[in-house]
């Protein structure tokens, strides 16, 4: 099967291409399909096209494992199958869709139930353990919760969830890289569910980290407590 593997450095993604320029294999439904998918290396707009990209620490890419599958009586969001959202965007980013009690309530169970799989993860990162082990999880439990784990195929993006080790900023994809003592690692995890997306991350130490880590994970711990202090009916603190 044709690979292309991505990461993402700074604001942009780029790929190694392992064998021949497209990404092709077993879809969501088992079927086999090849498809050509087109990259953008602006950024912001999705992967960069970059075969000899110049990264900057000492993570390199590891080699990415087959496309995991969903069954056909879990429900899907609109991209599951072509990777393309169908839903309309605002017009503006202040125009918010006011939810009604029973959205809301929706809403709580999707985001509880992304928490339980983060959860799973976490409990994951320690020395010795690949990313691809940790998307595998969250993969066989999203989906005992009769989830879609919403990362799958979200504009091409191959894995079920997303691992950021050490300077990768965000949405670092599963592989065989393996996690070493003195590592961080972000797990971000998003499910679907009766029509919802629950969405929450949480940055981890792996083994015995450095002060240096320890204060950035502690600090944008911090940093994200305030923040929801804001978070109320009514408050117009800027």
């Amino acid at each position: 099967m044709k690979i292309l593997r991505m990461r993402e450095k700074g604001m942009k993604l780029a790929f190694l291409v392992t064998s021949g320029g497209a990404w092709g294999g077993k879809g969501l439904d088992g079927n086999v399909q090849q498809r050509r998918l087109r990259w953008t290396s602006m950024a912001g707009k999705g992967f960069g096209m970059r075969p000899r990209f110049k990264y900057t620490g000492k993570l390199q890419p590891g080699e990415l494992s087959p496309t995991r599958t969903v069954p056909k009586e879990i429900l899907r969001p609109s991209y599951a199958g072509d990777g393309i959202p169908k839903e309309a965007s605002p017009k503006a980013p202040w125009d918010i869709e006011v939810k009604s009690e029973a959205d809301i309530e929706a809403m709580r169970v999707s985001g509880r139930l992304a928490r339980e799989v983060l959860d799973i993860a976490g409990r994951m990162a320690k020395p010795g353990v690949s990313t691809d082990e940790i998307d595998a999880a969250v993969h066989e439990e999203s989906l005992k919760r009769n989830c879609y784990p919403s990362p799958l195929n979200y504009r091409g993006f191959p894995k079920s969830c997303c691992t950021s080790i050490n300077e990768v900023i965000c949405h670092g994809i599963p592989d065989t890289t393996i996690l070493k003592d003195g590592d961080i690692v972000n797990i971000d995890i998003t499910v679907y569910h009766n029509g919802y997306h629950g969405d929450c991350s949480e940055t981890l130490l792996v083994g015995d980290v450095d002060e240096e880590g320890r204060k950035l994970v502690r600090v944008t711990y911090e940093c994200l407590m305030k923040a929801m202090e804001i978070c109320k009916v009514n408050n117009e603190t800027l």
